[in-house]
């Protein structure tokens, strides 16, 4: 009885440590896009700017350098009964303000 109760409860806590699967028709928050490929299209390298990308995808979840470079990702919202990570589009902002390279991982 007792094996069984800790197997329920291993279980049950490896559902609390997944993200919550998000109604398709909610809004997207921060860092969240529909889908990292047509993010990615939305992009032009060594031409858009932070204010050309967050017009189009909103805001990114964000990581910055002491050099001026910054990091910007945006992660694909999960659908239900997802079981691989969501993809990823990442881009790479110059200190000009420029994306220098994106990456969908």
């Amino acid at each position: 009885m007792r094996t069984i109760l800790a197997a329920g409860l291993l279980i049950g806590g490896c559902a609390l440590l997944q993200p919550p699967l998000t109604n398709v028709d909610a809004p997207l928050r921060q860092g969240e896009v529909l889908s990292a490929a047509a993010a990615a299209n939305t992009v032009t390298i060594g031409q858009s700017t932070k204010a050309d990308v967050r017009t189009a995808l909103g805001e990114a979840v964000v990581i910055d350098f002491e050099s001026g470079y910054e990091v910007w990702l945006y992660r694909e919202r999960l659908r239900e009964k997802a079981t691989l990570p969501a993809p990823e589009f990442v881009l790479l902002f110059a200190p000009s303000g420029i994306v220098t390279k994106t990456r969908i991982r």
